[in-house]
């Protein structure tokens, strides 16, 4: 009787041992607990005065491109808004004229001017390596990226009487080649078609039909019937039009495949030949336009009423108000979403996440 009393109560402990190896092997091979993201803040007054030039744009979410002069070199710096730390990668040697980032974030185009008249066009990565660079004769320059291959782009060059010649960049192939097109401002549309307002050279208008082309041959198909600005993001399409001549305007969002996606109505500034559209850009991961809306009605040349800083929900069509008064300079925003560079030289940046702005611009006499 004591054996199997014995016996029963062995099993017993054998029994909470299995059991409480079985409890530990499961905790540790249960995922661990993800620590709490640490929040990183902008940092204040990180920008000298007496040497800054401009901001160029964000090339990460916490990284942006500056414009610096150092001995009267302009230069290229990348400066962590984070920490405040910054880096040269690029001595620009003749007159710096203006720079952009490509879509990617991995290529840095600079347009300087060595000689009146003549452009020079240089290409780097990101470590300041030269990838393709072209002296073009030219009175005025502008180019477009292409979001669906990041080594093409589009450059139109005007001479002093404002005839143009349009060009294909293929910054892999090192080339740069011709390609007709009526009209200078073109923008990519695909990988090889473009797109253009097809404005009509016999009476002045304020809106044209949105047209496309394949570079690579093919006729024009008409996108939209009227249009008095358009930008075509990697996503979407945006087409500004007005169904009464006065106004009001719609913002309307095309799809790839034609279809509407959302549209915004507002009233735009009228000026002398045409309409203000104002500073506005777009958060391509999350569909999200911020904008600048005028307040009230009017023209621009004598407008002493307020803008609105407004988000629009692109996919959604929803849309709230950020800052009620605010003066309308351009403004650039990061990748995520949760800043935007602000100013007329992007020195400033909106905190979106809690609507404050901060100055990149140190104080004269402040030390960092």
């Amino acid at each position: 009787m004591n054996k199997k009393k014995v016996n029963v109560l062995l099993f017993f402990l054998l029994s909470i041992l299995w059991l409480s190896a079985c409890q530990t092997e499961q905790t540790q091979t249960s995922p661990p607990v993800k620590e709490k993201t640490e929040n990183k803040e902008v940092v204040a007054g990180i920008l000298a005065q007496d040497s800054f030039v401009e901001n160029i744009g964000w090339l990460s979410d916490s990284e942006i491109l500056s414009v610096q002069n150092d001995d009267d070199l302009s230069s290229l710096y990348i400066y962590n808004l984070y920490d405040g730390s910054n880096k040269k990668i690029y001595g620009i040697p003749s007159s710096f004229v203006s720079a952009s980032i490509s879509p990617d974030k991995k290529k840095i185009l600079i347009h300087s001017a060595p000689a009146s008249y003549s452009a020079r066009v240089t290409i780097i990565d990101r470590a300041g390596e030269v990838l393709f660079q072209e002296d073009i004769p030219s009175y005025e320059l502008t180019h477009s990226w292409n979001q669906f291959n990041d080594n093409a782009l589009l450059m139109t060059s005007f001479s002093e009487d404002w005839s143009f010649q349009v060009f294909h960049i293929d910054v892999e192939e090192g080339t740069m080649d011709s390609i007709e097109v009526e009209q200078p401002f073109v923008q990519w549309q695909s990988k090889s078609s473009i797109l253009f307002q097809d404005w009509n050279k016999e009476e002045i208008s304020v809106a044209a039909p949105l047209v496309s082309q394949n570079i690579q041959g093919g006729g024009k198909e008409m996108i939209v019937d009227t249009s008095v600005h358009f930008n075509q993001f990697k996503d979407s399409l945006l087409s500004i039009f007005s169904r009464e001549e006065e106004g009001p305007f719609a913002y309307q969002f095309i799809t790839a495949n034609g279809k509407i996606q959302s549209e915004f109505t507002v009233d735009l500034l009228s000026r002398y030949s045409d309409w203000l559209i104002p500073h506005y850009d777009m958060i391509e991961g999350k569909g999200q336009l911020i904008t600048f809306v005028a307040n009230e009605q009017g023209s621009f040349d004598t407008y002493s009423g307020t803008f609105s800083l407004e988000k629009w929900d692109t996919v959604s069509g929803g849309e709230n108000v950020l800052f009620e008064d605010l003066p309308l300079e351009p403004i650039q925003c990061s990748p995520n979403g949760d800043y935007c560079l602000y100013g007329n030289q992007l020195e400033k940046v909106i905190d979106l996440t809690d609507s404050t702005i901060i100055q990149l611009l140190k104080e004269e006499g402040a030390d960092l």
